[in-house]
């Protein structure tokens, strides 16, 4: 379990974090993130994703914090989110992302990532995947529930076709 420290609303949102954290009930939170197989399946997600914008209406944002759950009192940061068109740009988003994917590290707890999912559904977001990129699985979660996808490919109406079995096989390229 992640260390965490008591810090006012204010104080979080005037505070630049290294690495940065996010705020859930008045309590800073670690993320996991950084090593190299979270950093790439991350990027690869991105560039699959980003030449798909102008023509499905969309945009791909990585690391955007939100404010969950319309109060001021919870703030997650997911690893990669799609905004439908059209939508209002602020600095910290109060309007829920179409997609959210979530990219896990060793380091994280299943209650953790159960916990981030549950404050996505209940601000509203309607997809919600969920990658390992260490065992080369993927989740879908929606309010039906979490479901393993085995063909590794998912989908939504906006972003459309996503095979993670393409996107793992690039993860796993040689770099030397």
């Amino acid at each position: 379990m992640a260390t965490l420290t008591s810090v006012p609303v204010e104080e979080y949102l005037r505070t630049s974090y290294e690495p940065d954290m996010e705020y859930v009930d008045g309590e800073l939170v670690e993320r996991h993130v950084g090593e190299h197989k979270h950093s790439r399946l991350q990027t690869l997600a991105v560039l699959q994703l980003g030449p798909r914008e102008r023509e499905r209406g969309f945009r791909v944002l990585t690391e955007q914090r939100l404010r969950v759950l319309g109060t001021k009192h919870r703030y997650r940061i997911p690893d990669v989110c799609v905004m439908a068109l059209p939508y209002r740009s602020e600095p910290v988003l109060t309007t829920p992302p179409h997609l959210i994917i979530e990219i896990l590290s060793p380091d994280d707890e299943t209650a953790d990532t159960l916990a981030r999912v549950a404050d996505y559904l209940r601000f509203g977001v309607s997809h919600i995947w969920i990658a390992d990129p260490y065992k080369h699985t993927v989740q879908d979660a929606d309010r039906e529930g979490i479901r393993y996808c085995a063909d590794l490919v998912l989908e939504t109406e906006v972003v459309g076709r996503v095979d993670f079995k393409d996107l793992f096989a690039k993860l796993d390229e040689s770099t030397e």
